[in-house]
């Protein structure tokens, strides 16, 4: 059964994108300086490893810098599954078997066709560096260590990538409260899991409570992360 916060997450994130006007004019002008500090969104996430593919809709949260929360649900509404990413831990909780998983983002096993999950905190900072060029490509030190490359077009950040193979390319955007903003993200892990997550009308720099960014832990078996299974 759906958890009553989590029906009141997901209630709250649909009533509000059907109250808003169809992207991508939301709006035209963009606010110089301005950067994603929060982000709310219904999504669609598919995700292809070598062993399986998934498929579902789901809602996320974001705060910078480093926090994150997305929750996958089956077509009857129930959880599959919940990630939050809380600086450098990770938790992922798989309510339908009684268990959750938590620990940091390094100690999460490659073969369970999760590794995309955490770099999510990665590839939402789409932010154009200070100094790039409008157009053409750059290197700097990546948050999750070595030189990323970065692609601009336009002055948007299209693609990065780092050595170990990971990569992100950014698809239609759209601005949203003065803010450029990806609505579909096409990531690829070092492992060569893929996943595509879409931005279904989300809300750009609204307040977030900190009850967003806690998974409901009662009743489940907390293991550590490195003794997580592919699912």
């Amino acid at each position: 059964m759906i958890r009553p916060f989590l029906l009141l997450l997901v209630s709250c994130l649909l009533a509000a994108c059907a109250a808003r006007q169809p992207l991508p004019n939301d709006s035209a002008v963009l606010t110089p300086g301005a950067v994603v500090e929060t982000l709310s969104s219904t999504i669609t996430l598919s995700l292809r490893t070598a062993e399986k593919n998934l498929a579902g809709r789901g809602v996320m949260v974001y705060r910078r810098p480093d926090q994150l929360r997305l929750i996958l649900l089956s077509p009857f509404g129930t959880t599959v599954m919940e990630a939050l990413v809380s600086g450098d831990q990770l938790t992922l909780a798989y309510p339908a078997s009684g268990v959750a998983y938590q620990g940091k983002i390094n100690e999460l096993p490659a073969a369970t066709g999760q590794r995309g999950f955490a770099m999510l905190r990665w590839v939402l900072a789409s932010d154009a560096p200070a100094g790039a060029p409008h157009d053409g490509e750059m290197e700097r030190l990546s948050s999750r260590g070595g030189i990323e490359r970065i692609s601009l077009q336009n002055g948007q950040v299209v693609e990065k990538n780092l050595p170990g193979g990971e990569q992100v390319r950014y698809r239609n955007h759209a601005v949203l409260a003065g803010v450029r903003l990806p609505l579909e993200l096409l990531m690829m892990s070092a492992e060569g899991d893929r996943i595509r997550l879409t931005l279904e009308e989300p809300e750009v720099n609204i307040p977030l409570e900190d009850q967003m960014f806690t998974i409901p832990l009662q009743g489940l078996r907390l293991l550590p992360l490195s003794e997580l299974k592919s699912p």
